[in-house]
């Protein structure tokens, strides 16, 4: 991220990251680097881009409203369907700055005498040139900014319609001038202008100091601590102003300070490269701390067949690969199911090739409960669970393992669901249970519990349910999510009902002392990619355990 932060490409490395089972972005130290560097992108192509309309003698004027328009079109049409791209790519944030850029045309010297030579222009320009009618603006852009901040939600779909919001707002106010009242008496304070100085730095500080802070505490940070961290943000952005962006932005020796800040990012940008390639110096660490906290995303996905068997955002059910379904004589056991299910798909694939008792079939989809009927974030998700209930109708498998993180979900199709697969020839249904969910990734808090221990003791293979787990209704005796409890006791019974099978993983994973995070003390594998999804490791150590529920005798 740092070397991407450093060529000006970190919304294209972010970009590259994103997927279901990237880490969250509120724990990446470097995201905010993302906006600058669809910034420098901009500043290098929209000249280049101007320069060859002007040879070419294309007007402008038309070039500008073009590719600004199609920039917003792009933008509206992906911010559903690629949500990631549509939020990294300058293609379709383009059109933001290029709003910024007329602008700031408008104000030049050229443009002002061709608005003077036109009769129709001058007219405009002279109404919006009041002073009410420009304070009118400024007011206008800062309801649309405070609008923008609390309308705009992480729920929404954003860009898209949203970010004209907080656009055409900043544009307002800046169009209204320094004569207009918001300008001239709130922005002009002496606070706000002290303010506007250190910006830059402080954006620059704030967001690293917050993911820190997020990482040593996974419980959650207090208000009293979150505003400590803003403080010390302010007083990092002072510092940073007044002894190395005001020295550099003034003065003479200009030539000097332009190549020492170059080669300073090209030194960082190999320095992170070589610390990238070695694994982020991980010697520092006991191995069995390396190990527990490794982060292989790019081998987790291929462990789980992602995109392949595992339909992503976006995917449908046509998408499922011919390898998906193993081919040969021995019985067919189906997999289906949301993220949790694929995760697991590496210990069954283990399972089947240790014992050789059963084929294996794969069809997850990201979000999606393997319920009749559902719907979910996943437009998709109907249409896929559709397909691989008529896919099971046409393999007519031995088994059907029904796999979820089932207390995110209504349970109330799943007695249905089990008559429709029983109907359709499947001999045995088995509805595997969720795994316990962490406040953080367990590998993180391992990591935090050695790294603030004076003595560096590596931490237990079964971390403290009652103060890391992921409590939503409160925890039980055992110190058990409750949520994921109460989906146990719901399914049990729906399980006993609709003639299925049920299977734990919770009781095979914790006991009183807590929740396998490793299998061992001496082992260094970790169980959990995030709070929720198992590893391979992880989802082998719990096929091993349940193989005996499921009639399989393992080596």
């Amino acid at each position: 991220m740092c070397w991407g932060g450093a060529t000006f490409v970190s919304n294209f490395v972010l970009w590259s990251e994103a997927g279901y089972f990237d880490k969250a972005s509120v724990l990446k130290p470097l995201l905010h680097l993302w906006s600058l560097g669809i910034e420098e992108q901009f500043y290098v192509v929209w000249p280049l881009l101007l320069w060859a309309a002007w040879r070419l003698r294309v007007p402008l004027i038309l070039v500008v409203v073009l590719v600004g328009l199609a920039s917003f079109a792009l933008n509206m049409m992906g911010v559903h369907d690629q949500p990631t791209a549509t939020f990294y790519s300058p293609l379709t944030r383009g059109w933001e700055l290029i709003t910024g850029a007329v602008l700031a045309s408008l104000g030049t010297d050229s443009c002002r005498e061709a608005i003077a030579r036109s009769p129709r222009f001058s007219a405009i320009a002279s109404i919006f040139g009041s002073a009410r009618a420009r304070s009118t603006l400024s007011i206008v852009g800062l309801l649309f900014i405070g609008y923008a901040i609390f309308r705009i939600k992480e729920t929404l779909p954003f860009p898209g319609k949203w970010a004209l919001f907080p656009t055409i707002g900043t544009c307002l106010i800046i169009a209204a001038g320094s004569r207009a009242w918001i300008n001239r008496v709130l922005l002009s304070s002496r606070l706000m202008i002290a303010i506007g100085l250190i910006s830059f730095p402080l954006y620059l500080w704030h967001w690293p100091l917050l993911t820190f802070a997020r990482s040593a505490y996974p419980e959650g940070l207090s208000w009293y601590a979150r505003s400590g961290l803003l403080a010390a943000s302010v007083v990092l952005a002072t510092i940073t102003y007044l002894y190395i962006e005001k020295p550099f932005r003034s003065g003479s020796r200009i030539r000097v300070k332009i190549f020492a800040l170059c080669a300073s990012m090209c030194l960082a940008a190999v320095v992170a490269c070589i610390i990238f390639k070695g694994g982020g110096l991980a010697s520092r660490y006991p191995e069995i701390i390396q190990r527990a906290t490794e982060y292989d995303l790019e081998g987790y996905r291929s462990a789980l067949r992602n995109r392949v068997c595992f339909m992503d955002i976006g995917q449908d059910a046509t998408q499922y690969a011919e390898e998906c379904v193993d081919k040969g004589t021995a019985p067919l056991w189906v997999l289906w199911g949301d993220s949790g299910a694929a995760a697991i798909y590496s210990g069954l694939r283990g399972l089947s090739d240790r014992t050789g008792q059963f084929r294996l079939a794969q069809f997850t989809s990201s979000s999606c409960a393997p319920l009749v009927g559902f719907s979910g974030r996943n437009t998709d998700c109907k249409a896929n669970n559709q397909w691989t209930l008529d896919k099971i109708r046409e393999l007519v498998p031995d088994t059907v393992i029904l796999s979820a993180m089932w207390g995110n979900y209504d349970l109330s199709s799943l007695p249905a669901t089990v008559k429709q697969l029983h109907s359709a020839g499947v001999r045995k249904v088995v509805l595997l249970g969720p795994t316990p969910a962490w406040k953080d990734t367990p590998s993180r808090i391992a990591f935090n519990l050695w790294s603030s221990d004076p003595l560096h003791r590596v931490p237990s293979q079964r971390l403290d349910y009652t103060k890391y787990g992921m409590g939503y209704d409160g925890l039980d005796e055992d110190g058990r999510d409750t949520r994921t409890e109460i989906a146990e006791q719901k399914l049990r019974p729906l399980a006993h009902e609709s003639g299925a099978v049920y299977i734990s993983i919770i009781d095979k994973m914790c006991n009183k002392d807590g929740c396998l995070m490793r299998a061992s003390e001496s082992s260094g594998d970790a169980f959990y990619l995030d709070i929720v999804h198992l590893t391979p490791h992880g989802a082998d150590f719990v096929m091993k355990a349940v193989a005996p529920e499921l009639g399989v005798q393992d080596r």
